[in-house]
């Protein structure tokens, strides 16, 4: 009877690992300042859970990727994610057309002191200018560095 309770236990313990983790929190600014772009992702695995882009106080609004399988509607988006080797990369788009194409640079990943169950990690990245500018419905006139943050907890 005790070698199936431990049985029991180590089946269900990767399961509820996983119902306590939460979205990853992406957060970058600009070295300026006037330009910002936040986001999610959902327990850090590259699923995008929508976010706002923000350009001189004008704003883009992105939804959450929709299942492809059954709703072959917009949004979708794709993300890379390995933060191992420094790999993290979006790209999003809507029936409107808006587009956002935002990667870090690898070389810049730097991860954080871990405390308890969170994870923080320090990278630049940059928005390509082939994405929607919130201040009009035309792409970017040039690519925007920014300086960004991930926390993840569990």
């Amino acid at each position: 009877m005790m070698n199936i309770k431990k049985g029991l236990l180590l089946l269900l313990t990767p399961l509820a690992i996983y119902a306590g983790s939460s979205d990853a929190i992406i957060e970058c600014k600009s070295g300026t300042g006037r330009t910002s772009l936040k986001f999610l992702d959902q327990d850090i695995q590259g699923h995008f859970q929508g976010g706002t882009f923000i350009i001189d106080k004008k704003s883009i609004k992105y939804h959450p990727q929709n299942n492809y399988e059954t709703n072959k509607d917009f949004p979708y988006s794709w993300m890379n994610v390995n933060m191992k080797e420094g790999v993290y990369s979006l790209v999003y788009n809507d029936n409107k057309g808006t587009v956002l194409k935002f990667y870090a640079l690898p070389k810049s990943m730097k991860k954080k002191k871990k405390e308890g169950f969170e994870a923080y990690y320090n990278f630049n990245a940059i928005i390509d200018r082939t994405s929607t500018d919130p201040r009009s419905s035309s792409f970017l006139n040039k690519q925007i560095w920014l300086g960004c943050s991930l926390r993840y907890s569990i």
